[in-house]
């Protein structure tokens, strides 16, 4: 679920041209409780958030909640340039994984 396009980088590379001019779009944090709903509802049993950077959105830690409520595992791709308190203690919930890359451009 590309949930951002807002990024604190500035990559060339960039499939989604995101960064710090990027916008959250115009879903709000309720339409994506219900897109995961659909997904639930459907048999999706993992979601991926990804961006721009997920951890942007202030809700992240509720959206990761509210799958984790539904019985959706979550993995939020990010880059890891700012990770709040709040942002680790979500990733530690049972069910929710990271992933990440890394460009030395």
């Amino acid at each position: 679920m590309e949930i951002t396009g807002k990024c604190q980088l500035q990559c060339g590379h960039c499939y989604a041209s995101s960064g710090p001019g990027g916008t959250h779009g115009t879903m709000t944090t309720a339409d994506w409780r219900r897109v995961i709903d659909q997904a639930a509802g459907i048999g999706v049993t993992i979601v991926t958030f990804i961006g721009g950077e997920p951890t942007l959105r202030a809700d992240l830690p509720e959206l990761v909640r509210h799958a984790r409520s539904a019985d959706v595992e979550v993995e939020i791709y990010t880059n890891l340039v700012h990770i709040t308190p709040t942002l680790w203690e979500t990733f530690r919930l049972p069910g929710v994984r990271l992933a990440t890359s890394y460009c030395a451009a």
